[in-house]
């Protein structure tokens, strides 16, 4: 069953396909596949051909046409939908293989003439980013103390395990930008340096954390703070940019490095896949 739903604060309507059971029911949809992109090329003379000196993912719009079924209490389900497409919310796409999300806005909604106890209908919504999400956030350790006693423990076996060094495998297709969560314990670290060396980007956070101090270094939305929300944006360091950390299809091998030894310390990379289309 294949369905289409934006909803916000407002409420929420379903845009169905197939044996959905909702009153608005999908004809065509167009901008769900790859988007469009903008090249920026220079042409030099006495030399062939051109040369592209940077390319722009373009914004989403994703068009939707059907019908609405008039049904009993239509009046009343027309104003709800209205109420809910007037404000930004999220737009869902849904099918057997998977839910997809995205930001968006609606841009218009034009009702057209009826034909019985039906309301044909256009919606056109703006994806301001153009990457589709993946519902599930995924979270994993990559600097964290393991103990390794047990009952099975005997010499000369490790007490601990610190794990500050681990692969992240993205199986999507489109590059995310995580967000790094960081719980200081009881013996703060001068500084984390968090370095992707598949792709050579890293981040510097030069900041000195208090004792059980929970720190969210937020990429995607350029935002460092702590549990209290203290603004922490001041300590990344002069030549780390939000903008160049990311985690990109396929293996990242990524490394933690802190100022000073710390048992306690512990990182989490928090992160939702992306994907260029939301075709399946």
């Amino acid at each position: 069953m294949f369905e289409i739903i934006f909803y916000n604060d407002k409420g929420s309507v379903t845009f169905g396909g197939g044996k959905s059971e909702s009153n608005w029911r999908i004809i065509e949809t167009d901008g769900l596949g790859l988007s469009g992109k903008n090249y920026k090329s220079c042409v030099f003379e006495n030399s062939v051909g051109q040369e592209t000196v940077s390319v722009h993912v373009n914004a989403r719009t994703v068009t939707l046409k059907g019908d609405f079924f008039m049904s009993g209490n239509y009046k009343s389900e027309y104003k709800s939908v209205l109420t809910t497409l007037n404000s930004e919310g999220i737009l869902e796409v849904r099918d057997r293989n998977s839910v997809l999300r995205i930001k968006a806005y609606c841009v218009q909604f034009l009702p057209l003439a009826r034909k019985g106890v039906y309301l044909p209908f256009t919606v056109q919504f703006v994806c301001d980013e153009p990457y589709f999400e993946s519902s599930e956030a995924y979270e994993i350790p990559i600097f964290k103390v393991i103990p390794r006693l047990s009952s099975d423990f005997v010499f000369p076996d490790m007490f601990s395990e610190r794990v500050t060094h681990r692969n992240v495998f993205i199986s999507s297709n489109a590059e995310t930008e995580p967000v790094i969560i960081i719980n200081s314990g009881r013996n703060p670290s001068g500084y984390l340096y968090i370095k992707n060396h598949t792709s050579g980007e890293s981040l510097t956070i030069n900041y000195e954390p208090l004792a059980d101090e929970f720190i969210t270094v937020d990429v995607k939305n350029r935002k460092i703070f702590n549990q209290n929300g203290d603004n922490l944006l001041s300590y990344l360091a002069d030549d780390s940019f939000f903008d160049g950390f990311h985690l990109y299809p396929g293996d990242n091998d990524i490394e933690v490095t802190i100022g000073v030894a710390n048992t306690e310390l512990e990182v989490f990379l928090r992160y939702n896949e992306r994907f260029l289309e939301a075709v399946s």
